[in-house]
C-alpha cells in the first residue's frame, strides 16, 4: 500500500490546514489522510443511511484499520453473539466524534485500550466523545448481540421447512455489513479481517480465505481464519451452515461450490466449475495478471436479494440458478454469464475499489462488459451471447433512459440510501453498453492495456473515474475528456437515422448522412463509433452487400459513398457497436416487415426491436406488431430470436389486458395471441428450448377455457402418455419430447388458480403436500394471493401493508407479484386505491428492499383516464414518500400515459 492508498492525492499538512475550511464545504475527497481534522465537526445525521461528507470526514480521521472478529453461532437462536476488536490509527488533532456504524443492535461492553468508556448508542452507529482516544494507535473492543437478518441483508438465517437445517449467508453491498458487526462501513477505509468462529460440529464454515486451524469443543467447533489483504467491509463474508460441498481446481487456485442439502440433487456441479475454469483462464489473461486472492468458493442460497454478490473469495449466487428441470440455452448462457460477472469483481470492485458510491456504475458495469466479452470469446456460447446482451441489459437501459427517472451514469451519490436506488439498469446495462462502443471507440486491445494497467497501478487502492479513464486514454493516446462529458455525466438516449440519396440514371449513392438527434429536454449530441450494414434485393432475398466502420457526431455527419452502388436499405448499428436508438424509414421498415426472416440473427433480434419501438412509441398499432408475429415468427428456430420475440408477447398481453374496457373488449386479440402461442408450442421440435421458451408464454398467455383444459391435463398427465387438452384446442396432437419439470407445474398451477379453473383447490393442495420444498411453499402462497375473490385479495391487503410483515421478504416478493394480475380489472380497481393511499405508510416501516419489490410486483396504472389522474394527484400530494416511492410514481404517470397513448392507435 503506497502513498496512493484510498484515492487521495498527495499533498503537504500545510495544504491541508490551509484547505481545511474548504473540507467541510465540499467533503475535500481531495484532501490526504495526514491532514489535520478541522476545529468545527460535520455532525452526523441520525439516520439509517451514512452521508458522504461524513464519510469523508471519517476517511480523514481514521486509517491502518484491522478488525479481529469473533462469532458465536447455532442452530436455535434467532440472535447472535459477537466482539470486534478493531485497531486503527487516528489523525492528530482530532476534535470530532467517533462513530462506529452498527444497525440495530445491543452493545454489552466497550472497552478502549483496555478500559471501559462511556458510549452513546443512536441505533445506527455508537458514538464516542473524541478526547477518549489518543492521537495515533488504538484499539476498540466492541462486544454485542443482533438478530440475525430475515431480509436478507446483514447475517440472513434461513430454516429449512422439511429438514430443519439452518442455513447462514452474509450480504452488505452497499452498507448493510454494520448489521452484522459494529465497524467503519465505508469502501474506502479498507481493512484487514482476521476471524473465529464458534460454530455446530456439522457445519461449514466460509470466509474469504480458508480456514487455518479448526479446534472441536464438544459439539461445537472453532474455526480460525487468518488475516485478510485490505478490502472493504461490503466484500467480507461470512457464511455458515451445513452445506453439500463439491471441490476441484482451475489451475493451482482450490475451488469450492455449496449449497443446501436440499437442493443437491439439483445442482450440476460440472457445469459451475466448467464455466468458473473458463472465466479464470480468459481473466488472468485478459487482466495480465493472476487471480490475487488464493481461493475461489461459490455458495448458493436461499432467499438471496440479487442474482449474486462478489464477496471476496466466497461469491454468493440466488437460488434461481440452480433449475429442478433441464435448463435452456439461454438459461445456461445466464448461468455462465452471473458467473464470469462475479468473477471479474475479483479484480474490478475487490483488488480495485471505489472511492465512494458514486463510482457503483463503474464497478457493475465493467463486471458486466466482461462478462460478456468472456463468454463471447472463451465459451461453447460464442457471439450468440451479445444477443442476450442487446435484447435483455441494453433494451432495459434503453427503457429507462427514455422516462422520467433516468439519470447520468456518473452521479453525485450524497448517501447510502441513494446509492441503493441506483442499482438500476443505468448502471448495468448502460454502462455496459457505453464501456463496449468504448472499447470500440479507443480500439480493443488499447481497452484491454488500459484495464490491465489501470489493475495493476491501483492494487488494494481506492480510485476515482479519472483514475479509470485516465488509463485508457494513456495507452490508446486520445483525449476522452469530451467523451466522458457527453457519455457519462450526461442523461438521455439518442436516436440516429440515414438519409441518403441516389442517382437513377447508374443507381450509385450522390450522398449519405447520418442524422442524430436528442430528447428535448436533454440536448446532448455524442460521438461513438458504429457499423453500416448496406442491403440488396436480389432475386426475390434481401442480402447484405458490404458493412464498414464509421464515427459519427453532432446533428449530421456526412459519409463518403462514392462511387457506392444504390442500396435498398442500410442499417446504421449492424453489429450492435453503438449506444443508441434507430429510427428506420419508411422504405427500410417495410421491407423489414417483409423480409425480416432474411437477416442474419442478430440483425433480426435488433429488427424485431426496431418494430416493438414502433408500438410503444405509440406509431405502430400493437395488432400490427401480432400479426407480425403470427407470420414470421412460425419460421424462426433460433432459440435468442425467439426469446427475445417470446419477452414481447409478454409485454403484448399485459397491454392487452389493461387496455381492455367494458366499451372497447380486446378479448379476441388476446385469443389470437394464445392462439399463436399454443401452436408455435405443438409445432416446435420435440424438447427443444424453442418448445420450452414457447410453453412458458402459452402459460403466461393463456386464459380460454379450452387453453386451461391444456394446461389442467397436463399436470395430470405427468408423463404426456396421452393425448393433452382437448380435441378442439389440441387436434389429437401430444406435446412431444416435452418434460414438466416442478416449477413449470407451478406454473400452471398459478394459471389455474388465477381463473379459479375447475379442481385448482384441490390441485394445489395435492402440489404442496408433494413438494415441500422453499420454492414450492413460496409457490403456494402466490397461488393463494392470486385468486380473484375478496377474502383471499383482502388476507393478502392487510399482510401487504402490515408494519410488521408475517412473511420473510423472499415470499412477500412472489405474493406481490402476483396480487393483482392484469386478468383482474375490477379487484385491481377496488385495492390500487387503497394501495395508493398506503404508500407512505409502507415507506416508514419498510426499507429499500421492500419497496422494489412491491413496484416491481404491483403494476398500480390501469390505462384510463382516471387511473392517470389518481396516480398524478398520488404523487404530487404525498409529500412524505420517500425517494424510491416517488421516482417509481413518476415511472407509472410515464407508463400510463404511454399505454393510452397506444390505446388511440387501436
Amino acid at each position: 500500500m503506497n502513498n496512493r492508498t484510498l484515492g487521495y492525492k498527495r499533498t503537504s499538512v500545510l495544504v491541508g490546514l490551509i484547505l481545511s475550511f474548504v473540507f467541510f464545504i465540499v467533503g475535500c475527497k481531495q484532501l490526504p489522510k495526514s491532514a489535520v481534522v478541522a476545529a468545527k465537526p460535520i455532525e452526523r445525521a441520525k439516520q439509517v443511511s451514512l452521508e458522504q461528507d461524513y464519510a469523508a470526514l471519517r476517511a480523514q480521521q481514521i486509517t491502518k484499520v484491522d478488525y479481529e472478529l469473533t462469532f458465536e453461532l447455532d442452530e436455535t437462536n434467532t440472535r447472535f453473539n459477537g466482539q470486534v476488536v478493531i485497531n486503527f490509527e487516528l489523525v492528530k488533532n482530532n476534535q470530532a466524534p467517533i462513530t462506529v456504524d452498527f444497525d440495530s443492535g445491543e452493545i454489552l461492553a466497550v472497552r478502549l485500550n483496555g478500559k471501559a468508556i462511556p458510549w452513546q448508542y443512536e441505533k445506527w452507529f455508537i458514538r464516542f466523545a473524541p478526547e477518549l482516544f489518543s492521537a495515533g494507535k488504538n484499539q476498540l473492543e466492541i462486544n454485542y448481540s443482533r438478530p440475525y437478518a430475515t431480509a436478507g441483508d446483514g447475517l440472513h438465517r434461513f430454516k429449512d421447512l422439511t429438514t430443519g437445517n439452518v442455513y447462514l449467508y452474509s450480504n452488505f453491498e452497499p452498507y448493510n455489513a454494520n448489521k452484522m458487526f459494529p465497524h467503519f462501513d465505508q469502501p474506502d477505509i479498507k481493512a484487514s479481517y482476521r476471524l473465529s468462529v464458534l460454530a455446530p460440529e456439522s457445519w461449514q464454515v466460509i470466509s474469504a480465505l480458508r480456514e487455518s486451524k479448526i479446534t472441536h469443543k464438544e459439539k461445537q467447533n472453532l474455526w480460525e481464519f487468518p488475516s485478510t489483504a485490505p478490502i472493504s467491509s461490503y466484500i467480507f463474508p461470512l457464511h455458515a451452515g451445513p452445506y453439500q460441498v463439491w471441490e476441484d481446481y482451475s489451475g493451482s487456485v482450490p475451488l469450492r461450490l455449496f449449497a443446501r442439502q436440499e437442493l443437491k440433487q439439483y445442482v450440476d456441479a460440472q457445469e459451475w466449475f466448467l464455466f468458473t475454469q473458463q472465466s479464470f483462464k480468459f481473466f488472468n489473461q485478459y487482466f495480465d495478471q493472476p487471480y490475487p486472492f488464493v481461493k475461489y468458493d461459490q455458495l448458493i442460497v436461499p432467499d438471496f436479494n440479487s442474482g449474486a454478490m462478489e464477496n471476496l473469495g466466497a461469491v454468493t449466487f440466488n437460488e434461481i440458478y440452480v433449475s429442478r428441470g433441464i435448463k435452456t440455452q439461454v438459461e445456461r448462457i445466464r448461468h455462465g454469464n452471473v458467473i464470469a460477472h462475479e468473477m471479474a469483481h475479483m479484480w474490478f470492485g475487490n483488488l480495485v475499489t471505489m472511492d465512494w458510491w458514486n463510482g457503483l456504475w463503474l464497478n457493475e458495469s465493467f463486471a458486466t462488459y466482461m462478462a460478456f466479452l468472456q463468454q463471447a470469446e472463451a465459451s461453447e456460447f460464442g457471439d450468440t451471447v451479445w444477443n442476450i446482451f442487446y435484447a435483455g441489459y441494453k433494451q432495459t437501459a434503453y427503457t429507462m433512459d427514455q422516462q422520467v427517472i433516468t439519470h447520468p451514469i456518473e452521479l453525485p451519490v450524497n448517501n447510502t440510501a441513494e446509492a441503493f436506488t441506483n442499482f438500476d439498469s443505468i448502471t448495468y446495462g448502460k454502462g455496459a453498453s457505453v464501456l463496449k462502443q468504448l472499447a470500440q471507440f479507443v480500439g480493443e486491445e488499447n481497452f484491454r492495456k488500459g484495464v490491465a494497467s489501470y489493475l495493476k497501478k491501483h492494487a488494494y487502492e481506492n480510485t476515482q473515474l479519472d483514475d479509470f479513464i485516465g488509463e485508457i486514454a494513456q495507452v490508446a493516446e486520445m483525449d476522452l475528456s469530451h467523451w466522458t462529458e457527453t457519455w457519462l455525466k450526461q442523461a438521455g438516449l439518442n436516436t440516429i437515422q440515414l438519409d441518403y440519396r441516389c442517382d437513377a440514371s447508374n443507381s450509385l449513392m450522390t450522398s449519405l448522412s447520418i442524422q442524430q438527434t436528442a430528447p428535448a429536454d436533454i440536448p446532448v449530441l455524442r460521438q461513438q463509433r458504429v457499423q453500416l450494414s448496406f442491403y440488396k434485393m436480389r432475386a426475390g432475398k434481401l442480402q447484405q452487400e458490404k458493412i464498414f466502420p464509421v464515427i459519427y457526431e453532432g446533428a449530421k455527419t456526412d459519409i463518403d459513398v462514392k462511387n457506392f452502388a444504390c442500396p435498398d436499405m442500410i442499417y446504421p448499428n449492424a453489429g450492435d457497436w453503438g449506444y443508441v436508438k434507430v429510427a428506420l424509414d419508411k422504405k427500410s421498415l417495410q421491407l423489414v416487415r417483409e423480409h425480416i426472416n432474411q437477416f442474419d440473427v442478430s440483425s433480426r433480434v435488433m429488427l424485431w426491436q426496431s418494430l416493438w419501438d414502433d408500438v410503444v412509441d405509440a406509431r405502430m398499432p400493437l395488432t400490427d406488431y401480432l400479426r407480425l408475429v403470427e407470420r414470421h415468427l412460425p419460421q424462426e428456430l433460433r432459440y435468442e430470436v425467439v426469446s427475445a420475440v417470446t419477452a414481447k408477447l409478454k409485454l403484448t398481453n399485459d397491454y392487452l389486458q389493461l387496455m381492455s374496457s367494458p366499451d372497447k373488449s380486446l378479448k379476441a386479440e388476446r385469443g389470437s395471441l394464445e392462439k399463436i402461442t399454443f401452436q408455435q408450442m405443438l409445432a416446435a421440435p420435440a424438447g427443444s428450448d424453442v418448445q420450452k421458451l414457447w410453453f412458458d408464454i402459452f402459460a403466461y398467455t393463456g386464459f380460454s377455457p379450452n387453453a386451461l383444459t391444456f394446461m389442467r391435463t397436463l399436470l395430470i398427465d405427468t408423463e404426456n402418455k396421452n393425448l393433452v387438452g382437448d380435441k378442439k384446442l389440441a387436434g389429437n396432437k401430444k406435446l412431444a419430447g416435452f418434460v414438466l419439470d416442478q416449477d413449470r407445474r407451478w406454473v400452471l398451477l398459478l394459471r389455474l388458480n388465477q381463473f379459479q379453473f375447475k379442481d385448482y383447490l384441490a390441485l394445489t393442495a395435492q402440489e404442496q403436500k408433494k413438494d415441500t420444498s422453499d420454492p414450492g411453499v413460496n409457490m403456494a402462497l402466490a397461488s393463494e394471493a392470486i385468486r380473484p375473490d375478496l377474502t383471499s385479495k383482502e388476507k393478502w391487503f392487510a399482510q401487504i401493508t402490515a408494519q410488521q410483515q408475517t412473511y420473510k421478504l423472499a415470499s412477500m416478493r412472489i405474493v406481490m407479484a402476483n396480487f393483482l394480475p392484469f386478468s383482474q380489472p375490477e379487484l385491481r380497481a377496488n385495492f390500487t386505491p387503497k394501495l395508493l393511499v398506503a404508500l407512505p405508510d409502507l415507506g416508514k416501516h419498510h426499507d429499500e428492499r421492500f419497496m422494489h419489490g412491491f413496484f416491481r410486483g404491483i403494476t398500480l396504472r390501469a390505462c384510463t383516464p382516471a387511473s392517470l389522474l389518481q396516480m398524478k394527484q398520488a404523487r404530487d400530494q404525498h409529500s412524505e414518500l420517500n425517494s424510491l416511492q416517488s421516482r417509481m410514481l413518476k415511472v407509472e404517470v410515464q407508463e400510463d400515459q404511454r399505454c393510452m397513448d397506444m390505446k388511440k392507435l387501436m
